[in-house]
C-alpha cells in the first residue's frame, strides 16, 4: 500500500444487536463501501444466518474475542494467573473453530469487557495468535503513529475518558493536542469536507448504539447516560493503580 494513499478502515463490533449489523453491511454494500464485523462469542450475536449474510454481501467477519475476561468469570476466586490464560487460550481456540464453521476467519479483535480486570489483549504476551492461522489484530498491529482512531464507545466519538480498553494509550493525548476531538457526527463529517482529517483512519461503530430516533434509540441513550459516570470512575481507578505500580 503507498503511504500517500487516504484509507479508512470501517470496523462494527457486534457486542449485541446483530440485527443492526446487517442493516449497517447492506447499507454499505448498497454503496460499494466493506467493512469489518467483530462478532462476539455468546448467544445474542453468534447467528449464523446473520454473519453468513454479512459474509456473503463481501465484508470481512472476525472474532470479537474476551477470554481472559470470560474464563477468570467462570473461577473468580482463582489466583493461578497461569491457570487462567490456559484457559483462556482453549476458550480462544474453542469459539475460533466455532465461527469457522460457518465463514472464514482471518482477523481477531479484542472486547473491552470493562468489569473484568482482565485484558484479554494479554493473551498474546504469552502466544502468538499467528498459529491460529490469525493475520491480524488492530489494538496490537496497526502503526497508531500513522492510523488516527476514532470509536463510538460510550455513544460518543470524544468517549476515550470513559473508555477502559478501546482506546490507544500513549496516542490519545497527541490526538487530543492536535485538535483531533470530535463531539459528533457532524463534526467529523465537517473536519472531512475541510480536509482537516489524517488520511488514514479507523472507525469502530457497535451497531447496537445505531438505531431510528425509537424505544430501542432511546434506551440505549439512557443506558450510556447511566453507564459513563461509572465508567469513567473506573477508569481514574485503574489509572490511579496503574500510577501507584
Amino acid at each position: 500500500m503507498d503511504p500517500k494513499d487516504k484509507v479508512v478502515l470501517l470496523r462494527y463490533d457486534i457486542d449485541k444487536r446483530p440485527e443492526n449489523a446487517i442493516i449497517l453491511a447492506r447499507i454499505q454494500n448498497s454503496l460499494g463501501i466493506r467493512g469489518s464485523f467483530y462478532f462476539r462469542a455468546v448467544k445474542s450475536c453468534m447467528k449464523r444466518e446473520i454473519i453468513k449474510e454479512i459474509a456473503s454481501l463481501g465484508h470481512e467477519i472476525g472474532y470479537h474475542y474476551e477470554n481472559l475476561a470470560t474464563v477468570s468469570r467462570r473461577s473468580p476466586f482463582s489466583k493461578d494467573i497461569s491457570k487462567i490464560y490456559e484457559k483462556g487460550i482453549k476458550d480462544f481456540d474453542l469459539h475460533l473453530k466455532r465461527f469457522r464453521e460457518i465463514v472464514p476467519i482471518q482477523t481477531i479483535c479484542m472486547h473491552g469487557s470493562p468489569l473484568s480486570k482482565f485484558n484479554s489483549k494479554d493473551l498474546w504476551k504469552k502466544y502468538d495468535y499467528s498459529e491460529f492461522g490469525i493475520i491480524g489484530e488492530p489494538y496490537i498491529d496497526l502503526d497508531f503513529n500513522e492510523v488516527f482512531y476514532l470509536t463510538d464507545t460510550g455513544r460518543r466519538w470524544d468517549g476515550h475518558n470513559v473508555s477502559l480498553r478501546d482506546k490507544i494509550n500513549g496516542y490519545q493525548s497527541v490526538w487530543t493536542e492536535k485538535g483531533m476531538v470530535f463531539k459528533s457526527s457532524f463534526e467529523i463529517l465537517e473536519a472531512l469536507n475541510q480536509q482537516l482529517l489524517p488520511q488514514k483512519i479507523m472507525m469502530t461503530f457497535h451497531p447496537q448504539r445505531w438505531n431510528a430516533m425509537n424505544l430501542t434509540w432511546y434506551s440505549e441513550l439512557i443506558s450510556q447516560y447511566c453507564k459513563n459516570p461509572l465508567k469513567r470512575i473506573l477508569v481514574k481507578i485503574r489509572d490511579s493503580k496503574n500510577t501507584n505500580s
